[in-house]
């Protein structure tokens, strides 16, 4: 699917000065710095979970294992780390083996080399779970895969590209591939960030942000619109994991890889839907069932759940961890 010039010209409108004067005058109100040390080692793991590291492409990806039986493997969301799972992955422990992977570069992982510029892609993630999947004993094996935001994009680009290692795929407020880009076009006030990352060359984003992480990713958890957002402790994690160098850069070259990268995991899904049961999930106050719908268009529309957590925005995982814990189950018995 092509994507028009004109979607391109409206990612890019954030100003160098309007963004350096929001983070000025957000300094005269809110204390600056992370939650930790940025050199200190971040929060990490699952509570009863087992740490490991598995190696791609030369770097060590971080993930937390738990249980047994059948893989299910967990992606975190944007700016968050595998620790928004903790409300959701325990319930799986008893019949299922759970992974939760620290994305390239966050939490945990190890980042790409400041000028591998590109390496960020949903395809090159993936390639990273699937790291870690064989890593684990599951390389032969078929997995379900649930990602919540870029995680939900992750998760389905690992579903494109290992189709045939798949048996189900949840996407959780990630709305897929070239479908995102057309949200941001349409949205680009409401979606600031992404154009704040676009609007000017590399490096300048993370100078900005540099030392006042606490304001930057506290404005994103903190919107003033319907519904709940992470708990004052997640935040507190989220920002110490976020502080820590480089981290700040992988998240934004999630962003900037988009136009690309969502285009290559669309054109793999263009040449075959895919045939496994898929879940959509939006927050009641968020993404509600475009989700689900927009998934009809690169899935076979009769495998399709759209579901709708209630009293919920985008942080479904920590907003309403039940009804997703619901949800994932009736998933992994189709």
């Amino acid at each position: 699917m092509s994507l028009a010039p004109e979607l391109t010209k409206r990612r890019r409108r954030w100003p160098v000065a309007a963004a350096a004067t929001a983070l000025t005058v957000a300094t005269l109100f809110t204390a600056t710095g992370g939650a930790a040390d940025a050199a200190g080692t971040p929060p990490g793991g699952l509570p009863g979970f087992k740490d490991g590291y598995a190696i791609s492409d030369g770097l060590r990806i971080h993930y937390a294992v738990a249980g047994h039986g059948p893989a299910l493997v967990l992606l975190h969301g944007w700016p968050e780390t595998l620790q928004a799972w903790e409300p959701v992955a325990p319930a799986f422990t008893k019949d299922h083996t759970v992974i939760a992977v620290d994305l390239r570069g966050l939490g945990r992982s190890q980042a790409s080399p400041s000028d591998a510029y590109g390496t960020q892609t949903a395809l090159t993630q993936a390639a990273d779970v699937h790291a870690v999947v064989e890593h684990l004993g599951f390389g032969d094996a078929r997995i379900a895969v649930a990602g919540h935001d870029v995680g939900g994009g992750v998760a389905l680009a690992y579903a494109a590209k290992y189709r045939d290692q798949v048996s189900q795929l949840a996407v959780l407020e990630a709305p897929p591939t070239t479908w995102y880009l057309k949200l941001v076009a349409n949205q680009p006030n409401f979606l600031w960030w992404d154009s704040f990352v676009n609007g000017q060359q590399p490096g300048v984003p993370e100078q900005l942000v540099a030392g006042r992480e606490k304001i930057f990713y506290g404005s994103v958890f903190n919107r003033d619109i319907p519904g709940g957002k992470p708990s004052a402790k997640s935040q507190q994690e989220y920002i110490a994991a976020y502080s820590r160098p480089g981290a700040t850069r992988s998240g934004f070259d999630f962003f900037r890889q988009q136009e690309k990268g969502e285009q290559e995991v669309q054109a793999l899904l263009d040449t075959q839907k895919l045939t496994v049961p898929v879940l959509g999930l939006g927050g009641e106050y968020s993404m509600r069932d475009s989700i689900g719908e927009d998934l009809k268009n690169v899935a076979v529309r009769a495998n399709v759940t759209t579901a709708v957590a209630p009293n919920a925005n985008h942080w479904v995982l920590e907003e309403n961890p039940q009804f997703v814990i619901d949800q994932l189950r009736q998933l992994l018995a189709r």
